[in-house]
């Protein structure tokens, strides 16, 4: 039978209302000893039944009700959430394509959607359900059954994820022993670097980069990549980097000797170059090269900088306890064509470009937010035949 979520006021108040409305259900289904009652699809004891509230021992806590809803506005699911999400979390959602696409670079797909609810907190460790009972099997627990992740305008977004109930399916390359493992998807129409982290989890975590056919990459991608991480920034948590071609590439979340739980994975997206890619390195240094080839990877992003040039990358990546700071960079001096140098900080100003700052150089300065993310400078020319030598000096956190 059911019973309307009210809140939590008063415990004892909550579980005697509760007991004179199911004594008869409760000797008809034949309970004896401990209280029990049927609250939707789940069972609960009566000294936790509130609002999501409940006892149960993974994630953020007990069970609530919800579930997933059609994004076209079909019949919502009608079974309780699980032990560790919750139905007014705050979480960040993801949306799934069910047929349709959206890639980086702004090429949208058509296509039906769902949207996940999980909560984006209660990244710990235990069993789901009030009663201690088998999570469900989630449904990207296998490889070719993964969740879209919509790359489109936005460059940076949270993904709610668990490997409860999960199977172990793929290997990851960089851990022996894996445990159970959940997989997304995502399309890139053009040369990009992709970033993932789980940080704030509260398990042992694996991240790592699949083929479109499900086999995990193992050559790097650049110099200083990081396809596949287990224990990142001096923790047990996963950040991985990689530069990928334009195709379709799948994510997989495991954990270290049989590790599991809920996570959110910050996964973020920058343009890369036409041209050569190299880590960043932090303080202050002189970046030179030269940028080749009739037409770059970044043109017509801003109005204020064409950018039609090819271009040149440097890349970072920082951790969570990065304190951040000023950044400058300076070709003014160090060119004899009209550069132009663009910063992509995915998680907060996606893409700032400065040009003709010193006569047809180019000079750029920013702040560089605390915390973990991905930074992405590039040397670009204003037209397609600007292009050449380049001396840049560069200060970075």
């Amino acid at each position: 039978m059911g019973f309307p979520c009210v809140p939590a006021f008063s415990h004892l108040h909550l579980i005697e209302t509760a007991r004179r409305a199911v004594a008869p259900e409760m000797k008809r289904e034949g309970y004896v000893g401990r209280a029990v009652l049927r609250y939707g699809c789940s069972v609960v004891t009566l000294a936790a039944l509130s609002c999501g509230q409940g006892s149960g021992s993974g994630g953020s806590g007990g069970a609530s009700n919800g579930g997933a809803s059609s994004a076209n506005g079909g019949a919502s699911a009608g079974s309780n959430a699980k032990a560790g999400a919750s139905a007014n979390g705050g979480g960040a959602t993801i949306t799934a394509g069910a047929s349709g696409t959206t890639s980086a670079g702004g090429e949208a797909g058509a296509g039906n959607a769902a949207t996940s609810g999980a909560s984006s907190s209660g990244a710990g460790n235990g069993a789901a359900g009030a009663q201690g009972g088998a999570a469900p099997v989630p449904a990207n627990d296998l490889c070719a059954n993964a969740t879209l992740i919509p790359l489109g305008a936005t460059p940076s977004i949270d993904i709610p994820a668990t490997t409860l109930g999960a199977n172990h399916e793929v290997d990851p390359p960089c851990e022996s022993g894996a445990g159970a493992d959940v997989f997304y998807e995502f399309d890139v129409s053009k040369s990009v670097f992709v970033y993932a982290d789980t940080f704030g989890a509260s398990w042992n975590t694996v991240l790592y980069l699949l083929t479109n056919d499900c086999t995990p990459l193992a050559a790097p991608t650049t110099m200083g990549d990081a396809v596949c991480n287990g224990a990142a920034c001096g923790t047990s948590q996963s950040q991985i980097v990689a530069l990928l071609a334009a195709g379709r590439y799948r994510l997989g979340l495991s954990g270290h000797a049989g590790a599991a739980g809920a996570a959110t994975i910050h996964f973020q997206w920058a343009l890369a170059g036409s041209g050569s890619a190299a880590p960043l390195p932090a303080g202050a240094t002189v970046q030179t090269g030269t940028t080749v080839g009739a037409s770059g990877n970044m043109q017509g992003i801003s109005v204020q900088c064409l950018a039609a040039g090819p271009e040149n990358a440097y890349w970072w990546t920082s951790c969570p306890a990065d304190p951040g700071g000023a950044f400058s960079a300076s070709t003014c001096g160090g060119a004899t064509w009209e550069t132009v140098l663009a910063l992509q900080l995915p998680a907060s100003t996606p893409y700032t470009c400065s040009l003709d700052s010193c006569s047809l150089q180019s000079a750029i300065s920013s702040t560089i937010p605390a915390g973990a993310g991905l930074r992405v400078l590039a040397v670009d020319g204003e037209g397609g035949s600007d292009k050449g030598a380049y001396s840049m000096m560069v200060s970075r956190p």
